[in-house]
């Protein structure tokens, strides 16, 4: 009989066919869990969003949909807007019931349309090395250098460090293809599935795997404390690492790198020094 339960969380803004397929996944995980609760976000759709998630919620109990049509309006940055409907998801996480150990966020828009629902409970699992959160491995690259800070992969905000050169007076679209290539694709390697966990400060790609207790009276930012935007699981995620939290990539957690983030450098095989920990089930 099904032993571990997991609070599902998400965010979505026209979801279309990715949304239902991920969709599909949870409910398909639901079903390998003795408990679960999913809590979901969405604002202004201009596709079929809302009336997917309404039936999803109809036809699954333990589902709660949070519209918060207007957000465009209000919050004009999509950053911000993300940000702001993570805090809510997050908000009614811990002021409602029931509360499991466990929390999986997910991005419900095209990276997990493949969701391993067994991949996913071999992480719950995981004893060896202890671990407070654990992200996704994007196939065939990791594109999310957005969300990544790792020692000797990505230390910076790559989008603030491209925003910031110096433009040349020529040639500035063979100028940016270089640069995006230096800064972005080049470091997009491919992570074997059965490599171990890589000690990281920060990363995402579409998944997120937390003990609930780590995240308890956090909250996203998408501000620095100087006011420079910044990806809203940075800060949270230096938050928690404040707190003594470990961070990992975990290989087998794999999930889908939309190909508008991809480009011909991508794929370059992992440095052997990213290899991290060692890893245990059981």
């Amino acid at each position: 009989m099904p032993s571990q339960s997991l609070n599902i969380l998400g965010v979505v803004r026209n979801g279309g066919t990715a949304l239902a397929e991920s969709l599909g996944c949870i409910e398909r995980l639901r079903q390998e869990l003795a408990e679960s609760r999913v809590i979901i976000a969405t604002n202004d759709n201009a596709d079929d969003t809302d009336r997917i998630l309404g039936d999803f919620a109809a036809a699954s109990k333990g589902v709660d949909v949070l519209t918060m049509d207007g957000l465009s309006a209000t919050c004009p940055d999509r950053v911000d807007r993300i940000c702001h409907a993570r805090n809510e998801v997050l908000g009614r996480l811990f002021a409602t019931g029931p509360l499991y150990p466990m929390t999986l966020i997910l991005d419900l828009d095209g990276p997990n349309t493949a969701l391993n629902s067994q991949a996913v409970l071999g992480a719950m699992s995981r004893r060896v090395p202890h671990w407070d959160a654990v992200f996704g491995n994007p196939q065939p690259s990791y594109y999310d250098l957005y969300a990544l800070r790792c020692e000797g992969w990505c230390d910076e905000d790559v989008w603030q460090r491209i925003h910031s050169e110096s433009k040349p007076l020529f040639f500035r679209k063979r100028w940016r293809q270089n640069l995006l290539q230096r800064l972005i694709y080049d470091r997009q390697y491919h992570i074997p599935t059965d490599a171990p966990l890589i000690p990281v400060k920060s990363a995402f790609a579409g998944l997120g795997l937390y003990r609930t207790g780590s995240l308890d009276g956090l909250r996203y930012s998408s501000k620095d404390d100087d006011g420079s935007p910044v990806c809203e699981h940075v800060l949270l995620h230096r938050r928690m690492r404040a707190r003594g939290a470990r961070l990992f990539i975990d290989p087998g957690l794999t999930t889908l790198a939309p190909s508008e983030h991809l480009g011909g450098a991508s794929g370059a095989p992992l440095p052997k020094h990213l290899y991290g920990e060692s890893t245990s089930i059981g």
